[in-house]
Formats: structure tokens, C-alpha cells, sequence
């Protein structure tokens, strides 16, 4: 990704792929929550010593310039070939889901050099502990990489379902380049739960960009 090969080497360059699945209330509503959890991941190892994360919209763009058109299930080579491109040393890929409050995730972690998973991330849990689940998987990895624990943990509280929603469909119309969609759903999101830090950080970055 861009400046990636002006960075300094020793420090691990990871990406995250939009996890598969999908987000199902009770209500009938859905939304994609894989592009999410990948966002909050993005914003979790963003604020972590000894890392360094391609941005969703890096990502995005590169898939984009490619044509890489990604259907279905992303798997080890496909996450494999992307990593290359973007020049990073580790992947993540996998599925999440959720029905009604109870969250699933099953998230690997592939060194695009040699192709080894090094990290296999699993857990169950309340749908409104999702930041305490992102938390986990980021340490999971961490530990993996034997990578410094963070000097500072956010306050991490549940986060009503009804805010993952809203931040859910923000983050899918922002990929559309909807901007201003995104931002109703961000403030929604927000609304609900004013902690939100992943809504309030695309907030802030789609007004900077006068979205």
C-alpha cells in the first residue's frame, strides 16, 4: 500500500480482508457484519505498538485497480495473492456471524511469505460484547507474533446491538462511495451508544474528505 516500502521493515505490516457473514435480529433485520468487524479490527491494531495495519479504503482501492473481484469465501491463497500485492506480512480472513445476540467468529491469520497460518481465532459470545471479542482476537495475534502487549486497553464496555447495526450499514455504503448515507448511519450508530469509536473515526475521516 502507498509509503509501504518507505516504512520501516521490522515493524509487521498486517491487512485484513471483509470477513464473510452477515448479522441477523430479531426483528428480520440484517446487515453485512463482516466489513464490521473488519473495520473495528482495523481500528484496534491502529492504535497498537510494534504494527502496522492497511487501511480498509488502502485495501479497497487496490482490489479496485486490480479488478480483483472477490465472490464468495476468501481462502488462504486468495488472502495469500492480495497480501503480496499490498506488501504485507501477515492476512486475516474468515466468517463471522451473528443471530439475534449471539456472535460467532472463526478468524485466521496467514504469513503471505510462507502461507502458515500462524493464528486461528474462535469464539462465541454475546453480540453486544463485540469489542470485548475484537480486543481478543487483537491479542490472540499479538501473542502469536509475541508482539508487546498495548501500553493503554480501550474502556471496553457492550455496545447495544442496534449501534452494530447501524455502524454495520454505515461501513457498507461508505465501501459504495455513499457517503453521505454512511455518515446517517455512523450518527445513528452513535446515537445509541456515544462511545462508538470505530463510528466516531469514520465520521471524522468522511468529513475531513468532504463526504
Amino acid at each position: 500500500f502507498p509509503g509501504a516500502s518507505t516504512q520501516n521493515t521490522d515493524i509487521p505490516i498486517v491487512a485484513l480482508m471483509d470477513f464473510t457473514g452477515f448479522m441477523l435480529c430479531e426483528a428480520g433485520n440484517s446487515a453485512n457484519l463482516g466489513k464490521a468487524v473488519s473495520a473495528m479490527l482495523v481500528t484496534e491494531f491502529s492504535g497498537r505498538d510494534g504494527i502496522q495495519v492497511v487501511e480498509r479504503q488502502d485495501l479497497n482501492a487496490l482490489l479496485q485497480e486490480q479488478r480483483l473481484a472477490l465472490s464468495g469465501r476468501v481462502d488462504e491463497s486468495s488472502a495469500v495473492e492480495i497480501g503480496k500485492l499490498l506488501g504485507a506480512q501477515y492476512m486475516f480472513y474468515g466468517q463471522v456471524a451473528s443471530i439475534a445476540d449471539n456472535l460467532r467468529i472463526d478468524i485466521r491469520a496467514v504469513d503471505v511469505e510462507t502461507s502458515e497460518v500462524v493464528s486461528v481465532m474462535k469464539k462465541m459470545d454475546a453480540t453486544s460484547e463485540l469489542l470485548s471479542v475484537i480486543v481478543w482476537v487483537a491479542d490472540e495475534f499479538s501473542g502469536a507474533l509475541s508482539l508487546p502487549a498495548p501500553s493503554e486497553r480501550p474502556d471496553v464496555e457492550p455496545i447495544p446491538v442496534r449501534a452494530t447495526i447501524e455502524f454495520s450499514r454505515g461501513v457498507d455504503f461508505e465501501d459504495r462511495g455513499e457517503g453521505e448515507q454512511a455518515i446517517q448511519h455512523y450518527q445513528a450508530a452513535l446515537e445509541v451508544h456515544p462511545g462508538h469509536r470505530d463510528a466516531q473515526r469514520a465520521l471524522d475521516r468522511l468529513r475531513e474528505g468532504g463526504a
